[in-house]
C-alpha cells in the first residue's frame, strides 16, 4: 500500500514539473503584432510570438511566483525576451536577487519589481540590463545592499534616470553604491530605517534633481549633499535633524524646494540658503525653532513664494526679514511672536493674500504695520495680547474683507475710521469693549458680517453700524441694559437672525425692529422686558421664530399678521391673558409658566393650523370654547400643573401627545377618549383617579407610552388595559394597588418597561409576569411591602429557568440606607405570621411553577439525547458492516458458504 503511494505521488510531481516547464504564457491588449502585453502566472514561460515588422514594444508581467532565490534560470523558458521593453513584477515572492538574473532583457526599460519579499540584492544583480531607465523596489523588505548591487553594466555608468528604494529596511548604504549611476535625475530612499548616509554616498549623483529621504531616522547632514549641483527638490520631512547648517545646505545652488517639515529643528544657521537664487519653496513647520528670523535668512532667495513656518517657537521676526522676496503665501500660526508688530515687519509681502497670525503673544499693532500688504484679503490676528492698534494700522487695504481680532484686549473701535472700508466680516468676539458709539462703523458700508459676541457693551446707540448689508449680528455674552430704541436695527434690511438673549433688556420700544424684510429669527428671551410696544414688528414678513421666553410680560399684543411667523415662545411670563395677534400660519406656541386663566379671546382665533400647543403650569380650569375647539389640527397638547377637573377631548383627533398630568381630574373612561386613534404619548399621572374601568383605552390602540402613576388606584380589572396592543412603557407607580393579577397585562405584548414603585403589593409573580409580557426589559418594584426574600428568589429563579430572557429588576429610587436588593427597597415580613403563610404559599406556587418548568426542560433534554442516540449509532453501525462486509470480504464469505452446499444460507446471501 505504501508503495502505491509512493509511486502515485512521483507520477504526480513528475506531470507537474512537466507542465511547469511548457507552460504557455497569455497575450493581452494586443494593439498590434508588435505591441502587446505578455501575462505569466506562478513562472516564466513561453509564449506565442506574433510576426512583427518592426520596433516590437512588449510589457512582461509576472504574477503569483514564488523564487526564494531568483536567478536567470526563472526565465530560461522565456522565448520573446528581446521584444520586452517593460517588465512588471508585483505582488510576487522573491526574496533574493542573484547575479545577472535579468540578463535575457537588454532592450528593457523600465523595470519595476515593487511589493514583493525582496530582502537581499547582490552584486550584479541588474547586470545586462543596458537600456534600464527606470528601476522600481519599493514596498519590499531590502536591508542587504552591496557595492554592486544595481550595476548595470561593469565599470560605466547605467543609464537608469529614476530609482525607487522607498519602503524598504534599508539602515546603512554602502558609499559607493550610485558610483555608476551618473545618469540618474531621480532618487526615492524615503520609508526606510537610514540614521545616517556616508558623506560621499551622492558625489557622483551630478545630474539628480529629486531626492526623497523623508521618514528616515536621520539626525544629521555634514557633508553629504554638498556635490549636488543639480538638486532641485529635497525632502527631509519626518526624520530627527535638530540643526541647519550653512555649511550643510549653502552649496546646493540649484534648490527650488526643500521640506524640513516634522523633525526636531531648533536652530537655522541665517546662511543655510544664500547661494540658492532659485528657491521658491521652504517648508519648516512642525519644528521646535527657537531661533529669530534674521533678515539676512532669505537676503538672497527673490524667487520665494512659500514660506511655512507653523508650529514652532519662533519670538521674533526682524523688520525687512521678506524685503526681498515675493512671497504669496506665509504660514506662522502656532508660534510665540511677542512684543509689537511694527511697520517693517512684514515689508516685501505685497502678494500674500492670507496671514494667519493666530495664537501668538503680539500685545501692539504700529502705525503702517500691513499697509504695504496690498493683495491682504483675509488677515487672523486672535488669540493674542492685542491691547493696542493705531490708527493707520492698515492704510486703505482696499482687499482686506475678512479681519478676525477676536480673544485679545480691544477697548475700542478707533482703528476702524477711514480704514478698511471693504470689509465684509469683523470678528472682535472675547475683547474688552464697553459700547458701540454712533458712527463706529461708518464707513465699513460693505459690513455682512459683525461678531461682538463675549464683551462688556452695555450700550448699542443708533447708527453704530451702516447696517443696509448687514446680515449676521452676534451680540451673546454681553450686558445690555435698558430699552432697544427706535430705528436702532431698522435699516438692517438683510439681517436674517438676531440674537439679544441673556441681557437685562427691559423694554423694547415702538418701531425697534421694523422694515428688517429678511429676518428670520428673534430671540429676545432671558431678558427681564415687561413691554414691548404693538407697532415693533412693521414689514418683518419673513420672521419665522420669535422667542420672548423668560421675560417678565403681562400683556403681549401684535398689531402686524407676520405671515410667515410658524413658532413663538413665550413660556415663562407673567401672562393674564392670551396674546393678541392675528397670526394664521402659526404651527407651534409655548405659553407654559404663565399665569393665564381663560383662553376664550386671543391668538387661538386665527391660529386653526396650529399643531403644537403648551399650556403647562398656568391657572386654567377649563380649555373647552369655541376658539381652542376649533383647533383641529393639534397634535401636541400639553396642560400639565393646571386645575381642570374634565377636559373635552373629542375636537383633537389627531392629537399624537397629550399631558394633563398634575391636575384635578377625578375619573377617566373610554369616553373621555374616544377618537384617538393617533395618540401615542398619553400622561394622566398626579390627578385624583380613583377607578380605571375596563375598555378605558380600547380606543388607543397605537398607545406606546402611558403614565397613570401618583393617582388612587386601587384595583386593577381585567379589562382595564384592553387596547394596549402597542405599548411599550407602562408607569402604576405611586397608586393604592394591593393585589396585583399580573395576568391583567395579557394583551401588553410589546411591553418592554413596567414600573409598579411605591404601591401596596406584597407578593408578585415575576416569572409568569415574563410568560405574559415576554418582551419586558425592565421592571421597576421599589417601595412595595415585597419581601427582600422573594425579591432575591425571583431573581435567581429567572437567572436559573428564564437565562435567555434577560430582564432588569430595579427601582425608580435606589434606597441602600434601608432594607434592599440592589437599591430595590423592599419589607422584611418574616416575623408576620399571616403573610408569612401568605408568602410560604405563593412562594410554593412559584416553586411548583418553576418545578413544572424544569422538568419540561429536563425531559426535552433527555429526548434529544436519545434521538442523538439513535441517530449516532445508525451512523456507526453502518460504518462497521460497510467496512466489516467489503465486497471482497462478502464474496469471500458467499463462496465458503457455497461449498459447504447450504442452499438456504445461500439464498439468504442472495
Amino acid at each position: 500500500m505504501v508503495n502505491k503511494i509512493l509511486i502515485y505521488f512521483i507520477i504526480n510531481v513528475s506531470s507537474l514539473l512537466v507542465t511547469n516547464c511548457t507552460n504557455q504564457c497569455a497575450i493581452e491588449n494586443e494593439i498590434t503584432s508588435c505591441i502587446y502585453d505578455i501575462v505569466c502566472v506562478y513562472y516564466a514561460g513561453s509564449a506565442p510570438n506574433p510576426t512583427c515588422n518592426y520596433e516590437p514594444y512588449v510589457k512582461f508581467t509576472v504574477q503569483k511566483s514564488t523564487a526564494e532565490m531568483l536567478s536567470a534560470g526563472f526565465f530560461g523558458s522565456t522565448n520573446f525576451d528581446s521584444r520586452v521593453r517593460e517588465i512588471y513584477a508585483i505582488d510576487n515572492k522573491w526574496y533574493q536577487i542573484v547575479e545577472s538574473t535579468f540578463k535575457y532583457y537588454p532592450k528593457t526599460t523600465k523595470m519595476d519589481l515593487s511589493n514583493n519579499y525582496i530582502t537581499s540584492i547582490k552584486n550584479l544583480a541588474f547586470r545586462g540590463l543596458l537600456a534600464l531607465e527606470s528601476l522600481n523596489l519599493s514596498r519590499n523588505a531590502i536591508s542587504d545592499l552591496q557595492s554592486s548591487s544595481l550595476i548595470t553594466l561593469e565599470n560605466k555608468d547605467s543609464e537608469i534616470k529614476e530609482l525607487d528604494l522607498s519602503h524598504n529596511n534599508i539602515e546603512d548604504i554602502p558609499y559607493d553604491i550610485f558610483k555608476y549611476m551618473g545618469n540618474a535625475k531621480k532618487l526615492h530612499l524615503q520609508h526606510n530605517k537610514l540614521v545616517k548616509l556616508p558623506d560621499d554616498v551622492f558625489t557622483n549623483l551630478k545630474l539628480l534633481t529629486v531626492l526623497n529621504l523623508h521618514h528616515n531616522f536621520l539626525t544629521s547632514l555634514n557633508m553629504t549633499l554638498i556635490n549636488l549641483k543639480a538638486l532641485k527638490y529635497l525632502d527631509l520631512s519626518f526624520n530627527n535633524i535638530k540643526k541647519l547648517q550653512g555649511y550643510e545646505l549653502n552649496r546646493i545652488s540649484s534648490l527650488v524646494s526643500v521640506n524640513f517639515t516634522n523633525n526636531a529643528i531648533e536652530t537655522v544657521e541665517s546662511n543655510c540658503f544664500n547661494q540658492a537664487f532659485n528657491l521658491e519653496s521652504v517648508d519648516l513647520r512642525n519644528n521646535k525653532i527657537k531661533s529669530v528670523i534674521e533678515n539676512v535668512l532669505f537676503i538672497n532667495n527673490a524667487a520665494l513664494k512659500y514660506l511655512n513656518l507653523e508650529q514652532n517657537c519662533l519670538t521674533k521676526i526682524q523688520d525687512d526679514a521678506f524685503k526681498h522676496n515675493i512671497i504669496d503665501d506665509l504660514n506662522l500660526t502656532n508660534n510665540n511672536i511677542t512684543g509689537t508688530i511694527t511697520k517693517s515687519t512684514f515689508t516685501g509681502l505685497k502678494n500674500v493674500e492670507n496671514l494667519n497670525l493666530y495664537n501668538q503673544s503680539i500685545t501692539t499693532i504700529n502705525e503702517g504695520a500691513f499697509i504695504e500688504m496690498n493683495a491682504l484679503t483675509k488677515l487672523n490676528l486672535s488669540r493674542n495680547l492685542i491691547n493696542n492698534i493705531a490708527k493707520n494700522s492698515f492704510g486703505e487695504s482696499k482687499n482686506l474683507v475678512i479681519l478676525d481680532l477676536s480673544h485679545n484686549r480691544i477697548d475700542n473701535l478707533n482703528f476702524l475710521s477711514d480704514n478698511l472700508i471693504n470689509l465684509t466680516e469683523l470678528y472682535i468676539s472675547n475683547n474688552s469693549l464697553t459700547e458701540l458709539r454712533s458712527y463706529d462703523l461708518q464707513n465699513q458700508t460693505e459690513l455682512k458680517l459683525l461678531d461682538v459676541s463675549m464683551n462688556r457693551i452695555k450700550v448699542i446707540n443708533k447708527y453704530f453700524a451702516p447696517l443696509n448689508n448687514l446680515q449676521y449680528l452676534k451680540m451673546t455674552g454681553n450686558s445690555l441694559t435698558g430699552t432697544i430704541k427706535a430705528d436702532t436695527f431698522s435699516p438692517a434690511k438683510y439681517l436674517r437672525y438676531l440674537d439679544f438673549s441673556n441681557f437685562n433688556i427691559t423694554k423694547v420700544e415702538s418701531m425697534a425692529f421694523i422694515n428688517m424684510t429678511l429676518l428670520a429669527r428673534l430671540n429676545l428671551s432671558n431678558n427681564i422686558i415687561n413691554e414691548i410696544n404693538p407697532h415693533n414688528f412693521i414689514g418683518v414678513n419673513y420672521l419665522y421664530s420669535l422667542d420672548i421666553s423668560h421675560n417678565t410680560l403681562t400683556n403681549l399684543e401684535l398689531t402686524e399678521p407676520l405671515p410667515n411667523l410658524r413658532a413663538i415662545y413665550l413660556n415663562y411670563n407673567n401672562l393674564t391673558s392670551l396674546p393678541k395677534a392675528n397670526i394664521s400660519g402659526l404651527l407651534y406656541i409655548d405659553l407654559s409658566y404663565n399665569n393665564i386663566r381663560n383662553l376664550s379671546k386671543g391668538i387661538f382665533e386665527s391660529a386653526q393650523n396650529l399643531k403644537t400647543l403648551h399650556l403647562s403650569n398656568n391657572k386654567l380650569k377649563s380649555i373647552n370654547n369655541p376658539s381652542t375647539n376649533s383647533l383641529l389640527k393639534l397634535t401636541d397638547l400639553g396642560l400639565s400643573g393646571n386645575e381642570l377637573t374634565n377636559i373635552n377631548l373629542s375636537f383633537f383627533k389627531q392629537l399624537i401627545s397629550l399631558d394633563v398630568s398634575r391636575n384635578k381630574i377625578t375619573f377617566i373612561n373610554s369616553s373621555m377618549l374616544q377618537g384617538l386613534e393617533n395618540l401615542q404619548y398619553l400622561d394622566i399621572s398626579a390627578n385624583n383617579i380613583t377607578k380605571l374601568p375596563p375598555g378605558t383605552f380600547q380606543s388607543i390602540k397605537i398607545l406606546k407610552f402611558l403614565n397613570i402613576s401618583s393617582n388612587h388606584i386601587s384595583n386593577i380589572r381585567y379589562g382595564s388595559f384592553k387596547g394596549l396592543h402597542r405599548t411599550e412603557a407602562l408607569d402604576i407607580s405611586k397608586n393604592d394597588i394591593v393585589k396585583l393579577d399580573v395576568d391583567v397585562f395579557h394583551e401588553c405584548l410589546e411591553l418592554r418597561k413596567l414600573i409598579i414603585d411605591y404601591n401596596r403589593i406584597k407578593t408578585l409573580d415575576i416569572e409568569k409576569l415574563l410568560i405574559v409580557s415576554p418582551k419586558l426589559s425592565a421592571l421597576s418594584i421599589g417601595g412595595n411591602p415585597l419581601s427582600c426574600k422573594e425579591i432575591v428568589r425571583n431573581i435567581r429563579n429567572i437567572n436559573r429557568t428564564l437565562a435567555f430572557h434577560l430582564v432588569e429588576v430595579t427601582s425608580i429610587e435606589k434606597i441602600y440606607h434601608e432594607d434592599n436588593v440592589h437599591g430595590i427597597k423592599c419589607g422584611d415580613i418574616s416575623n408576620n405570621d399571616s403573610d408569612a403563610e401568605n408568602t410560604e404559599t405563593t412562594t410554593k406556587e412559584s416553586g411548583t411553577y418553576s418545578t413544572f418548568m424544569i422538568v419540561i426542560i429536563c425531559c426535552l433534554i433527555v429526548l434529544l439525547i436519545l434521538v442523538l442516540g439513535v441517530l449516532l449509532f445508525s451512523y456507526y453501525r453502518g460504518n462497521y458492516f460497510n467496512n466489516r462486509y467489503t465486497p471482497e470480504s462478502r464474496l469471500q464469505v458467499r463462496r465458503s458458504l457455497e461449498l459447504n452446499g447450504s442452499e438456504y444460507q445461500s439464498n439468504l446471501l442472495d
